[in-house]
């Protein structure tokens, strides 16, 4: 089997480049209800709870949760993207990190992990990059707490060894289930949305 994992010292010089004018352009209010329905409601998340965003970028989805009533936090080992964060939403607290180095938080102290558009999901979901990634980002969250991850995909399986490949439902559910927890896999309009409980999938009811 051919393993492709994502680059990152390529990624590095992508997007500390593209972060320094602030990324992404966003409508909040396209953004707000889309994350509303698709992540607040679906996985039944409550004001006031603790956020972690990996892979936050140049912030702008840490703070439209904080404008949603979490306490939201986001990390990104872009040191241009949090810089961004950091002079326009300070409001909310960024960290320049690597999420598979050691960061400044408490294991098991977050609600609600979130993960979109993560590099290590667009490649081989069987490989040791995904794996190592879910498995380090599943220790931050509290008992019950969920991880969310959100990311394109056509659905089509393509594998493009130069290209992010395009996943399939079935590649996502394996994935996930793979750690034995209980999990949420859906599909909306060219996003991938999954949910991983903290909790063993036998205890959930």
């Amino acid at each position: 089997m051919i393993t492709v994992q994502a680059d990152p010292a390529r990624g590095d010089a992508f997007y500390n480049d593209f972060y320094r004018t602030g990324g992404w352009r966003h409508s909040f209010l396209r953004e707000y209800w889309w994350h509303r329905r698709h992540v607040v409601k679906r996985f039944r998340l409550r004001r006031g709870s603790r956020l972690l965003e990996v892979g936050c970028g140049a912030g702008f989805h840490t703070d439209l949760f904080r404008r949603m009533g979490f306490d939201s936090i986001g990390v990104d080992r872009a040191a241009a993207g949090i810089a961004w964060a950091r002079r326009h939403y300070p409001k909310c607290e960024f960290f320049h990190a690597d999420i598979m180095s050691e960061l400044p938080l408490m294991p098991g102290s977050f609600d609600l992990v979130l993960a979109r558009g993560c590099s290590p999901y667009h490649y081989d979901l069987s490989g040791e990059q995904a794996r190592a990634t879910t498995a380090r980002l599943l220790r931050f969250l509290k008992p019950g707490g969920v991880f969310v991850m959100i990311v394109v995909t056509d659905l089509s399986g393509r594998r493009d060894p130069q290209r992010v490949w395009q996943n399939t439902l079935d590649d996502y559910r394996a994935h996930f289930s793979s750690f034995g927890l209980e999990c949420s896999v859906d599909w909306h309009k060219g996003l991938a949305i999954c949910g991983q409980y903290n909790l063993p999938a036998k205890a959930s009811g």
